[in-house]
């Protein structure tokens, strides 16, 4: 069983994680419909449909993790979608379609000047939704009795305080990675071109 500590930990960072995801999408719905279609699952007179349904999915789901009477449904289910989600990098990984945005919560403004917009597909953000999906399935396993103290409150906003930062900080080095993959290219093409 978890500490009631880290479960309102867990829950607090996808409600979180959620509602900001949702209301991105929603914001710049135009964009993520080409991010969508970008991925080539769907096929396109289903992409503006999904494109409107996703983010109200992951809204539901974050109000779901504050509100819902039965949270197991919510975990299962953002776990689920985590799962899809890696599924469909996965996929285009596989096509080897590396350069298509991934669309999990467009980049900083900087970042996307930086990197031409994109947040690129790697096996990294496909190991990050499976860590995630994880940590939800995790609460099924249920909470002990143990009443919180005014130091676990302190420790839960540290604690979700310095999640936020790591996960930005996780999402940062994947965009400068891009960035400075997307600097090697023209370098690498002028150093072949003068071999050949």
């Amino acid at each position: 069983m978890l500490d009631p500590l880290v479960s309102q930990l867990i829950t607090l960072a996808f409600c979180l994680l959620f509602l900001t995801a949702g209301h991105h999408k929603l914001n710049d719905r135009l964009r993520f419909q080409g991010i969508l279609a970008a991925y080539q699952l769907l096929p396109a007179v289903l992409v503006p449909l999904f494109s409107f349904a996703i983010p109200l999915l992951e809204l539901s789901l974050g109000l779901g993790w504050i509100f819902a009477a039965q949270q197991s449904w919510v975990a299962i289910a953002t776990a689920l979608l985590l799962y899809l989600y890696g599924a469909g990098m996965a996929i285009n990984l596989m096509r080897g379609r590396t350069y298509i945005d991934c669309g999990c919560g467009f980049s900083s403004r900087n970042a996307q000047r930086e990197s031409n917009g994109t947040q690129q597909l790697s096996v990294w953000l496909v190991a990050r939704n499976a860590v995630l999906a994880m940590l939800a399935l995790l609460t099924l396993t249920g909470t002990s009795a143990r009443s919180l103290v005014a130091l676990d409150y302190f420790s839960l906003v540290a604690s979700l305080v310095l999640m936020l930062f790591l996960y930005a900080g996780f999402h940062q080095l994947l965009v400068n990675n891009n960035t400075i993959a997307s600097w090697r290219k023209p370098l690498v093409a002028k150093t072949g071109a003068r071999h050949d």
